[in-house]
């Protein structure tokens, strides 16, 4: 879905998130013991800046821009952008930073977890 243009000049849009959002009855796991309003909250401290990292500086509403290296544009799509994107993964740490596959601003740097999922 492509969002228009003032609401990605609306900071308060930057903290919501337009993809996945809680709801009485998606995502029945998380704290489903806690009133929904609570959840709420604690829903966008998970993910803050989702909708700024994934539509403003991001491109997840453009529907015919792809962020692939060495491959064409699909059939529909017009661009095949390639943005920067690091990151490293040792016995301890793991990091990146920079436009994951899907085309959303994104970075991360925590502790690799020992046991397996």
């Amino acid at each position: 879905m492509k969002y228009p243009w003032y609401k990605k000049i609306n900071p308060l849009w930057w903290f919501c998130n337009s993809n996945d959002s809680i709801t009485k009855d998606n995502h029945p796991l998380f704290h489903p013991t806690k009133p929904l309003w609570i959840r709420k909250i604690l829903w966008g401290i998970r993910n803050p800046l989702h909708n700024l990292f994934f539509f403003v500086i991001g491109l997840s509403d453009q529907p015919d821009v792809v962020n692939y290296s060495g491959q064409w544009p699909k059939e529909g799509q017009k661009w095949n952008i390639i943005l920067p994107f690091i990151s490293y993964k040792g016995k301890k740490w793991e990091y990146y930073f920079g436009w994951r596959k899907g085309i959303c601003l994104g970075a991360a740097f925590r502790r690799v977890n020992s046991k397996p999922m």
